[in-house]
């Protein structure tokens, strides 16, 4: 009797088969996210902020704190960097008092369901940069890829206001990018007046905007949103938040913290990790020494960069919001990696970018990027909870491996600009390359 082997893969033209109703789905999601993409962002959105939302309260402690206190005393008739000592730019303010329109007692709560909105926000414009060049599924790759890291920063991703600045950035780039150019200067000049930042954004996007005739847009843009600061320079010391700032020292995160830490847990340095007014610093006498030349290469990194971008800059003409974000990530990259602040929710301004660059380019500056997001809380709140005494040898190797990650990627972004695009030109038609500036 003849037996026959029962094979449990299945047959040639049932894996064609397979193959083939495969490939027929990708082209159905490929169409269906070109002609009406609303219902799979939605979707996204909403799975998006269950690992988010599903965490603790605040702590007590924390930065909302803060927050209410600024805005109670305003509500008290105290008047901000007069009567309270405020660490942040003036357009911060305002933003702080936002939760208390909906209740003071609960402006914890309040606090939380307006960052979630901006969230959102922040997650729809990804959305609209990917698409910007509608390349179908391949569209949602900013969102998804931002979607899929926030989590790794969830425990202060709510809690600070660094949503606000990075939100206003990314809508300001898109209005660049599609010719409006005043609302994007007006955007960006709100943005330094929420955090300091996006002042490294300035000089790149003026270039551009110069290019396309439409400097004085720009820059009257920035003269609106830059007025009322001037205004109320006549009865509010708003500059005091930066003789705040001025007076840190080494932040823990930092890259010239983290090496002394190292150094300290294979006992080459004597060095404390202190707790500093609201945050924890590196000090003793090899961090005092380090202080003024770390504010030095501060200085001269992000000097380098900004003028490295501008150069770039100078090269396009109209850049999609992909080539746009990779200049712009330099200055930002060395502003970050070179500070002697360097605040766990500094990723948060970096990652919108980071995830607009996927769309076009090389993709491994954006994944270290990315990396580097990941091991957040490795050393913050830290893995065995031993932040406030100090980190271990492991979290504090984790943590030197994350900024030397962030100096890596602006390394790489850096062999970008010295392309004669930020984008390959093959398979561009001629009219491609004039348009985007090569070669013009």
């Amino acid at each position: 009797m003849l037996m026959h082997r029962i094979n449990s893969k299945p047959s040639w033209p049932e894996r064609g088969r397979a193959s083939w109703s495969f490939h027929r789905l990708l082209r159905y999601l490929h169409n269906t996210a070109n002609r009406n993409p609303a219902p799979f962002v939605l979707f996204v959105l909403a799975i998006s902020l269950w690992p988010l939302v599903a965490t603790r309260n605040p702590p007590p402690e924390g930065d909302v704190t803060l927050y209410r206190a600024v805005s109670a005393g305003l509500a008290s008739g105290r008047i901000p960097y007069r009567d309270l000592q405020v660490e942040y730019p003036p357009y911060a303010i305002p933003l702080f008092s936002l939760p208390r329109l909906f209740g003071a007692q609960a402006y914890v709560q309040f606090w939380i369901a307006v960052a979630i909105v901006c969230d959102c926000l922040i997650k729809y414009l990804l959305f609209v940069a990917g698409a910007w060049r509608p390349a179908g599924m391949h569209s949602f790759l900013p969102m998804l890829s931002y979607c899929a890291v926030v989590p790794f920063m969830k425990y202060f991703y709510f809690e600070r206001y660094d949503l606000w600045p990075s939100l206003v950035c990314l809508a300001a780039i898109l209005l660049f990018c599609s010719g409006r150019q005043f609302w994007s200067g007006l955007g960006m000049a709100i943005g330094a007046g929420l955090k300091v930042y996006p002042v490294v954004f300035i000089p790149v996007l003026a270039v551009i905007a110069w290019r396309q005739a439409k400097a004085t847009r720009f820059i009257a843009g920035l003269i609106a949103g830059l007025l009322p600061i001037a205004v109320a320079s006549f009865v509010i010391p708003w500059w005091r938040f930066a003789e705040f700032q001025s007076a840190r020292g080494l932040q823990v995160e930092s890259v010239y913290a983290s090496i002394l830490w190292l150094g300290k847990q294979l006992g080459l340095v004597r060095v404390q990790w202190e707790f500093t007014r609201k945050w924890f610093e590196v000090t003793g006498p090899p961090a005092s020494v380090l202080v003024p030349w770390a504010r030095a290469i501060f200085v001269v990194a992000t000097g380098i960069a900004t003028v490295l971008a501008v150069r770039a800059a100078a090269r396009l003409k109209n850049p999609s919001p992909a080539q746009l974000a990779r200049l712009l990530l330099a200055p930002l990259l060395a502003f970050i990696a070179f500070n002697n602040v360097l605040s766990p929710q500094f990723m948060i301004w970096i990652l919108p970018l980071a995830a607009i660059g996927f769309v076009e380019g090389k993709a491994l500056p954006m994944l270290v990027i990315f990396f580097a997001a990941v091991l957040t809380p490795i050393f913050y709140p830290s893995l065995f909870d031993d932040y406030a005494a100090g980190l271990n040898l492991f979290e504090t190797s984790i943590l030197v491996i994350r900024n030397l990650g962030l100096i890596a990627a602006l390394l790489l972004i850096y062999t970008g600009f010295r392309e004669p695009t930020l984008l390959p030109v093959r398979n561009m038609p001629a009219a491609a390359v004039t348009e985007h500036g090569i070669g013009a």
